[in-house]
Formats: C-alpha cells, sequence, structure tokens
C-alpha cells in the first residue's frame, strides 16, 4: 500500500456518507444543483435521491476497495522505482 492510499480511501469513504446524509436528509440545497434540479422537474425528487444513494454506494465501494488494496489484474504489486536518468 502506498502512502496516498489511505487518504483517497478514507476521502471517498468520507463522501460516501455525505451522499448518503444527503439523499436521507432534510435539506433542499444540494437539490438545486443544476443536474439534480432538472431531475428533479423530469422525474421528481425520489428518483434524484436514489442517485444521490447509488453515487454513496459507488464512493463507499471504491473507498473500501482502495483501502483494502484491490487492484486490477495488469497492476504492479510494486510502486516502480524513480528512473535513475541516464
Amino acid at each position: 500500500m502506498t502512502y496516498d492510499e489511505p487518504l483517497v480511501g478514507t476521502l471517498a469513504i468520507l463522501m460516501s456518507l455525505l451522499a448518503m446524509a444527503i439523499a436521507a436528509g432534510p435539506w433542499h440545497v444540494p437539490y438545486q444543483l443544476r443536474t439534480f434540479a432538472a431531475i428533479c422537474d423530469r422525474y421528481g425528487k425520489p428518483v434524484a435521491r436514489s442517485i444521490w444513494l447509488a453515487i454513496a454506494l459507488a464512493a463507499f465501494g471504491s473507498g473500501l476497495a482502495i483501502l483494502s488494496g484491490v487492484r486490477p489484474g495488469y497492476a504492479d504489486q510494486q510502486v516502480p522505482a524513480k528512473p535513475t536518468g541516464k
């Protein structure tokens, strides 16, 4: 695990908690963002809440994957050394 993975994973989980709070909370300000306002106008607030929930689940899953060290099959397990400048 490199030095930045705990930071990025923790931030992803914190952002997922924020999105979950927006989806479950009584706030109206996040739904005034242009994209969410258009979704609310066209499909209604329950769909916009569902999208906030989907964002929260995706961010939480990403944070857990980063913190657990999941890597794609083609990724190198070790951080490459800095070039020597030959």
